[in-house]
């Protein structure tokens, strides 16, 4: 417990965001091909809200689950640390979940195994949402988002690898388990936390029920706080319109699944190559990023990544052409990849309580869960769309994530605390 803890090196950073790489892994991973397993299951014209509804069940409980878990780490004294012992549970309990989910063959199954695939992974990210604030200097922060996100868009690359080398599905999801397994063994062996005191043990623990409210509410006292959660709030309901939905998209508007001259064949592949696209040049977006978010400013990054993601989905929401779409995806990604850097930076920036870091992250990362709720529903009004017109249900989706991703990056401006 007394190991150094921050270091300004590669192994430091890269080790301790091995877990953040493997969660963008698992997640895109599975918005890409549950879709069509859902697809599978139910009939043509109810896939859409079948699937969203599976989503919006997770994203109930997603909505305080990370909080939760935060602040039980926040009051956690162990000799492993604070938020280690729960990075090491949830990991665990993580890829159980994917293994059932791999081995779904009814919507009841699948809805019950991504239920605690959420609840596992809330256990583990909960607490770990805390690693920057904890443990990175104010100076370093936007670096050290950078490099986050840069393993997020790496992670997706990655998945498209797998998606596209193993095929089958049991062993796509076999494949992330144990992957998920060695990442958080690398980010274990890595990240020592600070020595922390004990509890006197008359102080006790506060009682769970005044947390619900309060601690819930404390938080969006703080102006730049709720700037900074509806803004994400937006930008993460719009990308989850897109990525919940693209793949039954491809299915059913992009009859030519042609890139270059390149057959695709079928959706997944199609899917998994617009992903690789936005995978690609993001991770070069964060790159950049990383070194440029400190010095130029985070409100200033976002409010211009807003208008190059709602331009770029325009065009990808009344056209559909797949290599027109991958073209799009790869400027979108560029853009979305420096967003991400600066985001992360932007948050740590704005806690408003040092003492509940891990809390408090959790209800920020509260703010890309529950949009899953909403985008969930609008599964219903897709295939509802869709059956007045065909593709209409799909291009109403797109372009309202078009509106969310403008609005949320405008309303960062108005965040105080950080430039």
């Amino acid at each position: 417990m007394s190991k150094p803890t921050f270091q300004d090196k590669p192994f430091w950073y890269l080790g301790t965001g091995a877990y953040w790489f493997v969660t963008s892994l698992k997640w895109f991973v599975l918005f890409l091909l549950q879709p069509l397993q859902v697809a599978e299951l139910v009939p043509g014209g109810e896939k859409n809200g079948s699937w969203g509804m599976i989503v919006a069940i997770g994203a109930f409980e997603a909505m305080i689950g990370p909080a939760l878990m935060g602040w039980l780490s926040d009051r956690t004294r162990t000799r492993f640390g604070r938020r280690r012992p729960f990075l090491a549970i949830g990991a665990a309990l993580t890829s159980v979940a994917l293994l059932l989910l791999g081995q779904a063959n009814s919507l009841a199954f699948m809805a019950i195994a991504y239920l605690f695939l959420q609840v596992s992974d809330d256990v583990a990210t909960g607490p770990y949402a805390a690693l920057i604030y904890d443990q990175v200097p104010e100076d370093h922060r936007g670096k050290a988002s950078g490099i986050l996100s840069m393993l997020q868009l790496v992670a997706q690359i990655v998945a498209v690898g797998i998606g596209l080398g193993l095929g089958k599905i049991a062993l796509i999801y076999l494949a992330v388990a144990v992957i998920n397994i060695l990442c958080a063994a690398l980010t274990l062996a890595i990240w020592h936390e600070p020595a922390v005191p004990e509890l006197r043990q008359e102080e006790g623990l506060p009682a769970l029920p005044k947390l619900s409210l309060k601690s819930w509410t404390e938080p969006f006292r703080s102006p730049d706080f709720r700037w900074v959660w509806l803004a994400r709030f937006l930008v993460a309901f719009g990308f989850y319109l897109v990525l919940l939905y693209v793949s039954n998209y491809l299915r059913d508007r992009v009859h030519s699944l042609t890139l270059f001259g390149l057959d695709l064949k079928e959706p997944k592949n199609g899917a998994l190559a617009a992903a690789l696209a936005i995978s690609l040049s993001g991770a070069i977006g964060s790159g950049i990023a990383a070194k440029l978010v400190d010095t130029v400013g985070r409100k200033k990054t976002i409010g211009i990544c807003g208008w190059v993601m709602a331009a770029a989905l325009v065009p990808f929401a009344l056209i559909p052409n797949f290599t027109l779409i991958f073209c799009v995806a790869l400027v979108f990604g560029l853009a979305y990849g420096v967003y991400l850097s600066a985001s992360y930076a932007l948050a740590a920036d704005v806690l408003p309580n040092p003492d509940d870091a891990a809390k408090d992250m959790g209800i920020w990362q509260a703010s890309v869960s529950t949009p899953q709720v909403l985008t969930g529903i609008v599964g219903l009004l897709v295939d509802a769309g869709n059956r007045l017109s065909p593709g209409q249900g799909y291009t109403g989706a797109f372009l309202l994530s078009s509106a969310a991703f403008l609005t949320g990056c405008l309303l960062v401006q108005k965040v105080q605390a950080s430039r």
